[in-house]
């Protein structure tokens, strides 16, 4: 749609965010962006250009608060003139927990907060979240609410719940390139189910199976 977006990113650094953005736009394999440049240069050169025009921003910190997340909100919605269309954390484990707490507890509380931040501005806010090993010991390795890592009240806090499954990992055929994204919970629309789409995860694309 064209909206503003701004990036929460506590574990990559912008070169590396940049370089993602720059493979999906490009079709080139991030590594061969940051190591073999000179041998996509036009490519790359084309993905600048649309990067520049991008309306998008990055808040880098290595551990940042909801206060500062919120905080990175408010200043990109006046840079961007008073409005963006959604904000991406990744991920929650990255988030600071209080010392001396229960974990468990801390983490819903984190995840209220950031709910708070997006009733807030009335804008969606994509929190990414870690499961735990669970599955390992299971047959059917695909994730379940359950298996959130300190989940605390991660369930009962979002509106929507999308868990993602790559069945190669586990086949170690490199041939697949499915994605399953597994909704558990859709407290804005209802349904829930599971959708199939393919990935590319050199260029971070997702495709539509019909295309």
């Amino acid at each position: 749609l064209g909206l503003p977006v701004l990036y929460v990113t506590p574990e990559m650094d912008k070169t590396q965010v940049n370089a993602r953005i720059l493979a999906r736009i490009t079709g080139v394999d991030a590594a061969a962006i940051q190591t073999n440049a000179q041998h996509h240069w036009q490519q790359i050169a084309q993905g600048v250009g649309v990067m520049a025009e991008m309306p998008w921003k990055i808040y880098e910190h290595s551990s940042p608060t909801p206060t500062m997340i919120a905080s990175a909100v408010r200043r990109a919605i006046a840079e961007f003139g008073g409005s963006i269309g959604a904000v991406f954390v990744d991920y929650l484990q990255q988030i600071p927990l209080e010392s001396g707490g229960n974990m468990a507890f801390e983490v819903g509380k984190i995840t209220r907060q950031i709910r708070d931040i997006a009733k807030a501005h009335k804008i969606p806010v994509f929190l990414g979240c870690q499961i735990n090993r669970g599955n390992q010991h299971s047959a059917d390795k695909r994730p379940n609410r359950h298996l959130l890592r300190n989940s605390g009240e991660i369930f009962e806090v979002c509106d929507q719940l999308i868990m993602l499954y790559r069945n190669s990992v586990y086949t170690n055929d490199s041939s697949d390139r499915t994605m399953e994204l597994i909704v558990e919970k859709n407290r804005l629309y209802g349904k829930l189910g599971t959708a199939t789409m393919l990935c590319d995860l050199s260029t971070s694309r997702f495709l539509n199976m019909a295309r």
